[in-house]
């Protein structure tokens, strides 16, 4: 199957103080040889934003990325590929459910020497770049709710039926959290979608507001709810009245999505900015690539990420900032 590769090298004479103290700094205060990072993407808008963060970083770090665009059939040959040009780094994001399939793959670069290292799916053995944990994301919805409703008032949960272990996470953690941080605002019911995310769905939503005339503020807990919680609110003429709080997935955002939020019909949450991720996991890679080994703490990677934290229990990188979406830099993240 086709696939195409693109390389860039990050070089430049007019940057060549500032990369230096970069180098520096990355390196505990030497500058280092360019080192090579091969790049495994799955495509898409988010992976589009990620490449943007690690082009950065590779310019920041003088280190050369080396872009596969590949599918399931072609991932472990790129990843064979990588090895046989002896790249210092290699980072994959894998489709959901792929992880089994190139874990093998990972441990022959590993045992050539390469460092290795997954975004967002964790592949064991290999450092997991995530986003953030499900603390600091049931908090992030609940303090887009509480800033839309002034931190006060009746608010409800709209979960679905069946919904991952995950989101049932996040609804407790929410309903602790609020009921901590924002005492004034007051949990009326945890709502049960049917998750079709269809009409029929957004009148149960619709019908729970018209039972519920002082009602302020819906959490739409899964992407799907996300989606729902807007409509609902927009069709029943609430703008400005309920305010929503919704599950993004991954940023940027769809086109319908995007229009929900200029409406002001709610703000979204998405696990984190891609362009950060993008960055922190060149930066890592290069971390690992230059002999470096991560312990449990605070790193500080500088450029547009700042402090992240790694936890050795799943090998996680953890980036640790949530990205919240609202009308004013819904621009920024609206997808094509």
């Amino acid at each position: 199957m086709f696939h195409k590769k693109v390389v860039v090298t990050a070089l430049g004479l007019a940057m060549a103080a500032t990369t230096a103290g970069l180098l520096a700094s990355a390196a505990g205060g030497a500058a280092h040889a360019q080192r090579t990072v091969g790049y495994l993407r799955s495509g898409g808008g988010f992976d589009d934003a990620v490449l943007q963060g690690a082009q950065t970083a590779a310019t920041a770090l003088g280190d050369r990325l080396d872009i596969e665009n590949a599918d399931e059939t072609p991932q472990i040959s790129a990843i064979d590929a990588f090895i046989a040009q002896r790249v210092n780094a290699i980072a994959v994001h894998p489709d959901e459910g792929d992880t089994a399939l190139l874990e093998p793959a990972l441990a022959q670069a590993r045992a050539a020497g390469i460092a290795t290292l997954s975004l967002v799916e964790a592949v064991p053995g290999s450092v997991w770049v995530n986003q953030s944990g499900s603390a600091q994301y049931a908090q992030a919805l609940a303090d887009a709710l509480a800033a839309q409703m002034g931190d006060k008032g009746q608010y409800a949960i709209v979960g679905q039926q069946d919904q991952f272990p995950i989101a049932t996470q996040w609804q407790r953690l929410i309903k602790s959290y609020v009921a901590k941080h924002y005492p004034r605002m007051k949990l009326v019911k945890v709502v049960r979608g049917t998750g079709g995310g269809d009409q029929a769905e957004v009148a149960i939503v619709k019908r729970f507001m018209a039972a519920h005339p002082k009602l302020r503020g819906l959490v739409g807990l899964t992407p799907t709810e996300g989606y729902t919680v807007a409509a609902a609110i927009i069709q029943a003429r609430k703008v400005g009245k309920v305010f929503g709080s919704g599950n993004c997935g991954f940023a940027p955002v769809d086109e319908p999505l995007a229009t929900y939020i200029r409406h002001g019909a709610e703000q979204v949450v998405c696990a984190g900015d891609p362009v950060k991720l993008g960055y922190l996991t060149v930066w890592a890679a290069d971390y690992l690539a230059g002999g470096h080994t991560f312990a449990p703490g605070s790193y500080q990677v500088g450029g547009p990420v700042g402090t992240v934290e790694y936890f050795s229990r799943n090998d996680e990188l953890r980036l640790g900032q949530p990205l919240t979406i609202t009308q004013a830099n819904i621009d920024q993240y609206a997808g094509p």
